[in-house]
């Protein structure tokens, strides 16, 4: 029987970036017809992996083969004529394009030295429907839901030769209605001879859509399996090198809890999305806000760093009172906050991990005086977090947007513990994390919890809000629709009360007084 030659081929790869041996003798094979499982910690290598195989990075040694063949000068156009693309968490879309310019941008095709718009409409009619796409192709893409812009992504990177497809935490951002549909283009895909390959560190999708899956640690391959023929278990240990007993920390003792330290009184904001949202949150406590895509939780923290106008309403923290939040008002009355979009609205990409995690601290009075920086203690302090959080590289001089994203992501978090606070609003604190480094994050939130902190947690994951949470909050249509306490927290639940059940009834503690 003979054996199927791999779309893609890396033997021995191997990437130095200065002192830091990034990959080291890496193998890996994409077979036609297959997903193949890319597992590791933020700051394995994948990320420098996949760069090598896009061409982006030249190995410093190994070869690279495409179907069979060496390529000894591997490159970004080499790998696009090869039919090799990726679907990145940050999409390379231009968002006042159309979707029909954004899928044939730099590649028009020609009859007669003129653009060929006919035949551009007609691959694009075929690819939308591949992958079940509803939109206008005349839509503005910065128009699309984050959903639909993916479905864009896809259709850029399957229109040219069938090759290659690297996802890369593609269902980071989506909801389980929408994951159900990427993962059925994923099978359309695999069913034309595409090789996939899915980086992801949620465990369910490795055994929906996975046939190998390959495990990286310290720029190493520790392993590659048949996903059949290995436990969680044994994944975990092989990417982090060690167990994890309990992903999720301790629950508050609710007798144990102190005052409450931020509340929201009949806030509405101006894009409509949060309507009469009523909550509370106490001293020692992790309150949850699940609910739909577009139900408005993301909305609420947004409401609450200023991002978001109010129009009525107010917001309470401690003994501080405003209708109209602002972020450094709210700030300097001792509320941290770790927003969705880290690469947007939290980090300065071009700055180094010790300036990013010391931009609060450097306006505190403890590491200044008059007018001047203490530069030795301010480094001090970030190499202090970045071995606490263990952000990987450990080199506070790295610049911050090279990191792995689970390590932005506690870049993020190591600048709102540089200062106490009261209460931390955060949003989407793990997507795109890995286990280990969720783990940490949690132990993180739940520390602070124990030193006498509110924390309002808004997420997407289900398994995170029911698993972390000590108190939910339901939303549904931008309203509040239900509040669930200690043993009412379940999957069943949050679902339930997220698609509406009950809606017409907010539970009485929601109107309670605290």
């Amino acid at each position: 029987m003979t054996a199927t030659v791999p779309t893609v081929s890396l033997q021995e790869i191997s990437k130095r970036f200065g002192p830091t041996l990034a990959l080291d003798a890496v193998s890996l094979d994409l077979l036609p017809g297959e997903v193949h499982v890319l597992l590791g910690e933020n700051g394995a290598g994948k990320s420098t992996l996949v760069k090598t195989l896009l061409g982006t990075y030249h190995p410093d040694s190994g070869q690279i083969l495409i179907r069979g063949r060496e390529v000894a000068h591997h490159n970004p156009g080499v790998a696009r004529d090869e039919g090799i693309n990726v679907v990145l968490q940050d999409f390379s879309l231009a968002p006042t394009l159309s979707v029909l310019d954004n899928l044939f941008l730099g590649r028009q095709p020609l009859r007669r030295r003129l653009i060929d718009t006919a035949a551009m409409r007609e691959a694009a009619e075929r690819t939308r429907e591949l992958v079940g796409g509803t939109f206008s192709l005349n839509a503005e893409v910065g128009a699309l839901p984050r959903s639909e812009q993916q479905l864009v992504e896809i259709m850029k990177a399957v229109m040219g030769k069938p090759g290659a497809l690297i996802l890369d935490e593609p269902t980071a951002a989506l909801s389980e209605k929408e994951a159900e549909r990427l993962f059925g283009i994923v099978d359309r895909l695999v069913h034309q001879g595409w090789a996939i390959l899915y980086i992801t560190h949620r465990m369910a999708e490795i055994r929906r859509l996975g046939t190998r899956v390959t495990v990286m640690r310290d720029g190493r391959r520790t392993g590659t399996h048949l996903v059949s023929a290995v436990t969680d278990d044994e994944l975990v240990r092989e990417m982090i090198g060690r167990d994890i007993t309990a992903v999720y920390p301790h629950k508050a003792d609710p007798r144990h809890l102190g005052p409450t330290v931020l509340r929201l009184t009949d806030v509405s904001s101006a894009n409509g999305k949060v309507r009469d949202v009523s909550l509370h949150v106490r001293s020692g406590e992790i309150v949850g806000i699940a609910g739909l895509v577009g139900a408005g939780k993301g909305d609420v923290a947004r409401v609450l760093s200023g991002l978001e106008h109010t129009t009525s309403g107010e917001v309470e923290v401690l003994e501080y009172r405003t209708s109209r939040p602002q972020i450094r008002k709210m700030l300097a009355a001792g509320v941290g906050f770790m927003p969705e979009d880290r690469k947007r609205e939290s980090l300065a990409l071009q700055l180094t991990t010790a300036d990013n995690i010391n931009l609060e601290a450097s306006s505190s009075k403890a590491h200044g005086r008059f007018g001047f920086l203490h530069r030795g203690q301010l480094r001090e302090a970030a190499i202090s977090m970045i071995r606490r959080l263990d952000v990987r590289p450990a080199d506070p001089q790295q610049e911050v947007g090279l990191l792995s994203g689970g390590n932005q992501q506690k870049v993020v978090l190591g600048r709102a513990l540089t200062r106490p606070r009261k209460v931390f609003v955060v949003a989407e604190p793990t997507a795109g994390v890995d286990v280990g480094s969720r783990q940490q994050i949690y132990e993180e939130l739940r520390r602070l919890c124990d030193d006498g902190v509110g924390v309002l947690v808004v997420s997407s994951d289900l398994e995170e809000i029911v698993g972390l949470s000590d108190r939910v909050y339901v939303m549904h249509s931008g309203a509040v629709c239900a509040e669930l306490v200690g043993d009412e927290i379940s999957d069943e639940a949050v679902i339930a009360a997220a698609f509406g059940h009950g809606a017409d009834e907010p539970t009485a503690r929601v109107q309670e007084a605290v």
